[in-house]
């Protein structure tokens, strides 16, 4: 018998050198955690399945926005509807996506964490460019990107539609200049309370089903209690813990709110606001402080 041909043996010269390439500063790593957690909350490059449900979610927050803008253009006569602000409001708009948006956060927000949790990867990520504060930063930014996608973006429809509409597109810029900011800082407003009570809800179990049963849970309980303290008391100043319309009401100060609108004292909505924010920016302290899973 004749023994099997083997390969000749080869040596490789295998040598650590230093790198030359150009380094990029660390927020490029933080931005590209960000980027991709963002794509993947919204079923970017997953099966199909998994882009149907956000991708609706975001069609329906904008659907208002849509038919304001296209009724003057359908209707050009109406004397009853002139602009797209005379359809709905600023105000009317954020409470008509209340409830998609509070969907879309539950099934987004939390995943951000909770899918990484799950695989346990954050020593892997430690390990590498990113540091605790560098991944929580990236997976706030990712959760601000998604919120502010379906609460500022169908506001600037509406703003940027009605001058598109409009028989003097400059003078209805020049006539609607100072909403810009007040747009924005309604989008920021809803971004930010969603997003960090979402985030922290995801940093407490790898589970994304616990995760979207709690933020929903939280929400609609706070919403139920709230509502029936305040109609049994008579009292607006109860209005202030139904959670999913705090940040809504708080833009009753600043944005044209229809009159009769039953909001609760201004100071009391920032002030659980502001408990809401700092409270969610605690737990994720907690959870990652020192760049361990907790």
């Amino acid at each position: 018998m004749t023994s099997p041909t083997r390969p000749p043996a080869v040596l490789y010269d295998i040598r650590y050198s230093r790198f030359t390439g150009q380094l990029r500063p660390r927020v490029y790593a933080v931005l590209a955690l960000a980027r991709s957690s963002a794509l993947g909350a919204l079923g970017v490059r997953r099966s199909t399945g998994a882009k149907i449900w956000p991708f609706l979610l975001v069609v329906v927050a904008y659907a208002p926005a849509v038919v304001a803008v296209g009724i003057p253009l359908l209707v050009p006569d109406n004397d009853e509807f002139t602009e797209p602000l005379d359809f709905v409001s600023y105000y009317e708009l954020l409470a008509l996506i209340a409830t998609p948006l509070l969907a879309y956060v539950a099934t987004t927000i939390p995943s951000l964490l909770t899918r990484d949790r799950r695989d346990r990867v954050l020593t892997l990520y430690f390990s590498t460019a990113l540091s605790a504060w560098e991944y929580v930063l990236g997976k706030v930014i990712a959760a601000l990107l998604l919120i502010l996608l379906v609460t500022l973006g169908p506001l600037l429809v509406l703003l940027i539609g009605g001058a598109l509409v409009s028989d003097s597109p400059i003078d209805y810029v020049g006539d609607h200049a100072a909403d810009l900011p007040k747009v924005v800082l309604a989008g920021v407003l809803l971004a930010l309370f969603h997003a960090g009570w979402g985030l922290a809800i995801g940093s407490l179990t790898p589970r994304r089903v616990f995760a979207v049963g709690g933020y929903l849970g939280v929400m609609l309980v706070a919403s139920t209690l709230g509502g029936a303290v305040a109609s049994i008391s008579n009292s607006d100043a109860f209005l202030a813990f139904v959670l999913p319309i705090v940040p809504i009401d708080m833009t009753a100060s600043f944005l044209d709110t229809p009159e009769g609108n039953v909001t609760a004292p201004q100071g009391l909505l920032w002030a659980v606001w502001l408990v809401v924010v700092l409270g969610a920016a605690a737990v994720l302290w907690r959870r990652y402080r020192g760049g361990r899973e907790s």
